[in-house]
C-alpha cells in the first residue's frame, strides 16, 4: 500500500512556533486539519524584528481576530532614514481615512498570542518539542519522528517553520547558499527617556553600514547594527550615542542574518516556511510580514491539497514559485540600495 494512504495521527504537524508556524497552525487548525504545533523551546522569547509596515495591519487582525493590541508597544506614521544622507522622515503614506501607521510590537508577546489562538483554533500545541528527523518514504515526507518518542507520528503534510534551524532542508540534504557576505547583527534594549526617538524609529546608513533606533514600548528602547565589514581589530558594536543617558537592559545579542534562500521550498509531502526558506537582514523592513504570510500561504495550500482542491505537485509548484520571486524580488531591491553605499556581493 502507498505509505501516503496509510492512517495518519495528523493531517499537517508544524515544527517551529514563530510568526509563520503559528499562522500555519491557524490557517490549518481553521480549515478542520488534524493539527500538531511543535516548538523546542518552552516558551516565546525576545527577539529582534520588532517593527511592522502597516500593510502587516490586515493579515494581523485575520489572524488574530481579538485583537493584538497587547502586543505593540508604538505607533509611528513613518520612519527617519538617512542612506548616506542627511536623516529626513519618510512617512508610510496615507487614504481617507488618515496617515497609515506602522508599528513596533513585542515579538514575545505577538509569539504568545499568535501561539494561545492556535490553540484556540484546535491545533495541538507541544512546547518543549524537538522534532528529530523526517520520515521519508517513496521520496516523500510521510512523517516525524520527534524527541522522547519511539515510533514516528504520520502526517500528510510537514510544514517547516524553525527559522534558521532549517530542520527539514538539512534533513532532506536541499541546500540554501549565502546570496550575501555574513553578517551579523548586534542588537540590545535600553529603558529611560528617549525624546527624540518617541516620534519615528530611525535608520542612519553608510560605507560601514546601518544602525537601527526605536522606541517599542513605555520608556523602552531598542537599537540594532549592522556592519558590513567583520569587527576584526575594534571595538564590538554598542548602544548609539543617543541612547548614552538609557540603562542598558543586560548585554547585547547577535544573530547571524547572512542573506540565504532555500533551493527548494515545497514537494511531496512538506512546506518551509519563514526564515527556514528566506532569510534576509532586518533592512528588509518586513521579515515578520513575510514570515506571517509564508505561514499562511503554506498552510492554505496544505489545506486545500487535504481536501482534494489542490494536487499536491501543484500545490507545491505554485509555493515555490511564489516564495522564490518575492525572495529574489526583496533581494533585488535591498542589493541596490546597499550599492548605494558602495556594498557588494548581494544578491
Amino acid at each position: 500500500m502507498d505509505a501516503r494512504h496509510v492512517r495518519t495521527d495528523a493531517d499537517v504537524l508544524i515544527a517551529g512556533a514563530g510568526p509563520a508556524g503559528c499562522a500555519a497552525a491557524i490557517v490549518c487548525a481553521s480549515a478542520g486539519l488534524r493539527t500538531v504545533l511543535t516548538e523546542r523551546l518552552a516558551a516565546p522569547v525576545a527577539r529582534p524584528g520588532e517593527a511592522l509596515h502597516p500593510g502587516a495591519e490586515t493579515l494581523l487582525a485575520r489572524l488574530l481576530p481579538g485583537g493584538f493590541a497587547d502586543a505593540v508597544g508604538a505607533r509611528h506614521e513613518g520612519i527617519t532614514v538617512g542612506w548616506g544622507t542627511e536623516p529626513r522622515f519618510q512617512p508610510f503614506g496615507r487614504d481617507e481615512s488618515g496617515p497609515w501607521h506602522g508599528f513596533q510590537v513585542d515579538r514575545r508577546r505577538l509569539d504568545a498570542l499568535l501561539l494561545d489562538r492556535a490553540r484556540e483554533a484546535g491545533a495541538e500545541v507541544r512546547l518543549g518539542c524537538r522534532v528529530r528527523e523526517p520520515v521519508v518514504e517513496g521520496g516523500a515526507v510521510t512523517g516525524v519522528r520527534l524527541g522522547g518518542t519511539a515510533a514516528p507520528l504520520r502526517t500528510r503534510t510537514v510544514i517547516d517553520a524553525t527559522g534558521r534551524a532549517r530542520w527539514l532542508s538539512r534533513a532532506l540534504g536541499l541546500t540554501a547558499p549565502p546570496r550575501s557576505p555574513r553578517l551579523l547583527i548586534r542588537y540590545g534594549y535600553a529603558a529611560g527617556s528617549c525624546p527624540q526617538r518617541d516620534a519615528a524609529p530611525a535608520i542612519a546608513a553608510d560605507r560601514s553600514g546601518w544602525t537601527w533606533t526605536a522606541r517599542v514600548g513605555r520608556d523602552r528602547y531598542q537599537w540594532m547594527r549592522l556592519d558590513f565589514v567583520p569587527e576584526q581589530g575594534r571595538p564590538r558594536s554598542g548602544p548609539p550615542k543617543e541612547f548614552a543617558g538609557l540603562v542598558p537592559e543586560g548585554p547585547a545579542r547577535s544573530a547571524d542574518v547572512s542573506w540565504r534562500l532555500c533551493s527548494r521550498a515545497a514537494g511531496p509531502g512538506w512546506f518551509v516556511a519563514g526564515d527556514a526558506g528566506v532569510l534576509l537582514d532586518p533592512a528588509s523592513s518586513h521579515g515578520v510580514l513575510r514570515a506571517l504570510l509564508s505561514g499562511w500561504t503554506a498552510g492554505s495550500l496544505a489545506a486545500g491539497v487535504a481536501g482534494h482542491v489542490l494536487e499536491e505537485g501543484e500545490a507545491a509548484g505554485m509555493y515555490g514559485r511564489w516564495l522564490r520571486e518575492g525572495a529574489e524580488r526583496d533581494m533585488t531591491e535591498l542589493s541596490a540600495r546597499y550599492a548605494e553605499l558602495g556594498a557588494h556581493g548581494f544578491g
